[in-house]
This record gives C-alpha cells, structure tokens and sequence, in this order.
C-alpha cells in the first residue's frame, strides 16, 4: 500500500541519510517492540522514515474517472455519467435571497453517484428538459465530498456540463446504490473490500501535511469567493472558516491503508481547532507528526477505491484512542 517494500525503505534511508542499514533496522525492531507488535515491519519502517526526513510517498495527478473510481474530497474532478433520475428542482431561501438546488443520480456500467446542482444555469437545462432522465451528461470541474459517509458530486459556479456528447455511449448502468449501514463490524485491514463499514484497530504509521478549503460553517460544504467574501450555495453569504483535510497510513500488523480525516475527526486526533490544524505551517506539522505517530486509535469509516493510486482508502467517520488495558486483552 505504501508503493515501496520494506526493503525499498531501508535503502531509501541509508542512501539518502549515510547511515548503516544495522542501525536503521535496530530502530525499526525498536518501534515494533515500542508498539506491543500491533504494528508491521513495513508500517515500523514507515515512522523510522519519519524520523530521519525521509520522504517516501509521491503525488499524484488527476484524470477522467468511471463513476466507481470518483476520488473522495477533490475539488476539481470529471466524469461521464447517464442521468437514471432526476427528483426534481428544489428552492430555498437563505438570508433573504432565493436558491434552487437539484439532486439527481447519475451512473455508468461500473456504478452509480448522488450528482447536486447549484448553478442557475445548469438548474435552467433541467427546467426547460435539456436534461433529462436517460441524458448523458459529460462532467468537468465538478467536487466531491462526503455526505452521510457516501461521495457524492457537485456542480458549482465553476462546473462545465455538456449534454450528450458526440461519439460518448454508456451501456447498462450498473446501481450500487446501497442501504448505510447503522453499526460497524470489526475487521483487519486485509480483509477490507470496497464499500465496506467497518471498525478498525491499529497505528497511525505515516501524517501528510494537512490541506483545508474554504467551508460554510453552517454546514460546512465548500464555499465560493464573492466579492469580498464567501458565498455557500445552501446558506447564501457566509464567513466562511477554514477547514482541514487530513491524509496518514494507518497499520494494524495484518497490512496498512490510507485514511482520511475531516474536520470534526481533526480536531479530535490533534486536540486542535479546524483552524489552527488548516493554519499548520511545516514546523507546527512536525509537532503534529509528534503528536500522532505512533498512537494507537479504534476507528470506523467506509472503505472507499482510490483510482488515482489504484488502492483501498478508509474515509473516517469516528475516531477514539485504544484504552491500553483493553489493547492487552484483546492482543
């Protein structure tokens, strides 16, 4: 899951740091015995990396994604969908200020998404019948984000959408749509498949540096700049706050994954505001490095398909410390 073998770390940190691969395995047994073995060589050799100031993830770009490989929390993604329904234009009032809104579900032959509008114009396309149930619609610029631990899409201000494309076809739209689950099982980090809800133990092995985006306080969705200010689709003029995105790789000695916290879950890993975790510059980042690799966490999520990385990811939707005496029970 890291993209290099435990070997390839070793390696990477003696060439790079001039150490003695003797001493850089000492460190990683080390860590393993510090973790009670609740950890594996490979997450161990991860926080050691750390240690050093070895970097050893890399970016990735974007691309044009099926409906089932739409990455999570992005601001600006593609795709090709076929409308299978559309419930209709919803208006509002906000501050005095009148909204619409619709909701549709599009898909493909590998899945199917809850697309939101909020732009007048593409609304208007709905209204007048330009967009209908059977449409194929060709999405650029587009969101996602997690709603009630389902990604979704969302057209702003921003979003571009053209209507049955020339020589675009979409075949029998597959419906993953699904009930959500009301309690979570406990499950090892190899046994985890797509879709899943699950609890997971383990130790957190690797920390990004945490991004933000501009949200509504109200209902903290991504908002738009306007004048002066902020503008939140559902809310109207907002001041906005910022709020943070957290990546890290969490270990549980059966394999490793990546997770993602949002902000209520930020704020409770770190014991920190969403702006101060969203403020971090990189010597705060190396107190929050300091402050959570290592932990050891009970957490539960959804198991979501990072296409970009082609790889499981955990979205988390709670997060608690493990009570050490119930870790030595159950280990």
């Amino acid at each position: 899951m890291y993209g290099l073998t435990y070997d390839d770390i070793v390696e990477k940190i003696v060439t790079e740091k001039k150490v003695s691969k003797e001493e850089v395995e000492e460190k990683i047994e080390s860590k393993i015995k510090q973790l009670s073995d609740l950890i594996s060589k490979e997450g161990a050799a991860q926080i050691v990396a750390n240690q050093y100031g070895v970097r050893v993830m890399e970016n990735v770009s974007d691309k044009n994604f099926k409906i089932n490989e739409l990455p999570k929390g992005v601001g600006s993604v593609n795709a090709l969908g076929k409308v299978v329904q559309i419930f209709g234009v919803v208006t509002f009032n906000r501050n005095g200020k009148e909204g619409k809104v619709v909701n549709m579900i599009i898909g493909d032959e590998t899945g199917t998404i809850r697309l939101v509008a909020w732009d007048e114009g593409i609304i208007s396309k709905i209204e007048d019948g330009s967009i209908e149930e059977g449409s194929i619609l060709k999405v650029r610029n587009a969101y996602s984000k997690i709603n009630n631990g389902r990604n979704e899409l969302h057209l702003g201000g921003k979003s571009l959408v053209e209507i049955n494309p020339d020589g675009e076809k979409i075949g029998e739209v597959q419906n993953t749509v699904a009930p959500e689950r009301s309690s979570a099982e406990k499950k090892d980090i190899s046994e985890l498949k797509e879709g899943m809800f699950v609890e997971l133990h383990g130790t957190i092995v690797q920390l990004f540096e945490p991004r933000h985006y501009m949200a509504c306080p109200e209902c903290n969705k991504k908002v738009s700049p306007e004048g002066e200010g902020f503008k939140c689709n559902g809310h109207g003029t907002v001041d906005a706050k910022k709020s943070p995105i957290v990546n890290m790789f969490f270990d549980d000695g059966t394999s490793n994954i990546r997770i993602v916290c949002f902000s209520n879950q930020a704020e409770q890993l770190f014991g920190k505001s969403s702006t101060d975790i969203a403020d971090s510059n990189t010597e705060d980042f190396e107190d929050l490095k300091k402050l959570v690799l290592g932990k050891q966490l009970i957490i539960t999520g959804r198991v979501n398909k990072n296409a970009m990385m082609d790889r499981l990811e955990f979205m988390v939707s709670s997060i608690k410390e493990m009570d050490p005496v119930e870790m030595i029970k159950k280990h």
